[in-house]
């Protein structure tokens, strides 16, 4: 987490991500007060929840501050990509099993299909705000999906930034489809 936080504000010159959420008064209280011992309830945990989104946008980042569906931000061509994604029905939390994959990141993961039209969205929006998300979350998040597909054998080309992904996979075209994981496609 502290990796991807490092890299977000790296990547982003005069604009910061936002960190949302982070109650003060309870981090004063509970962590730097004397005598503290060390247990946080569940509702403290929530509000010390962190939200990173990007400028401009209520649904780009772990999580989203829209009051609600319709509520966008002022770069709202982005945001209804990033609101869009976030709402994807084919998903698998993290640490759960779906599709006999189990989800080891502390993310969901999503279907291949979401995370193309994800791309296909932020590509069409053509702004600015979009094609960084889309570089953000493509090429440097080593973000993967799952779909359905012949057994996966081994990669063809790697890609990427620092050629850490596969962007062509070679197949077992006599086995049965099967789910996987697959790194996401690059952005550009």
């Amino acid at each position: 987490m502290i990796k991807l936080f490092l890299l977000l504000v790296v990547l982003q010159s005069s604009h910061g991500w936002i960190i949302n959420n982070l109650k003060s008064k309870i981090l004063k209280r509970k962590f730097f007060a004397k005598g503290y011992d060390g247990v946080i309830d569940s509702k403290e945990l929530a509000d010390l929840r962190i939200t990173l989104i990007y400028p401009g946008t209520k649904w780009c980042g772990a999580g989203n501050i829209a009051d609600g569906y319709d509520d966008l931000g002022p770069e709202a061509e982005a945001d209804m990509c990033c609101r869009d994604h976030d709402n994807c029905a084919d998903y698998i939390p993290a640490g759960e099993t779906k599709h006999n994959l189990t989800n080891k990141a502390f993310y969901s993961r999503l279907a291949c299909y979401c995370d193309l039209q994800f791309r296909h969205c932020l590509r069409e929006a053509k702004t600015k705000t979009a094609n960084k998300i889309g570089t953000v979350y493509f090429d440097l998040l080593g973000t993967e999906c799952y779909k359905e597909d012949y057994l996966i054998t081994g990669c063809k080309k790697r890609g990427g930034w620092l050629n850490t992904k596969c962007v062509e996979y070679s197949f077992d075209d006599s086995s049965p489809p099967r789910h996987q994981w697959f790194d996401v496609p690059n952005y550009n």
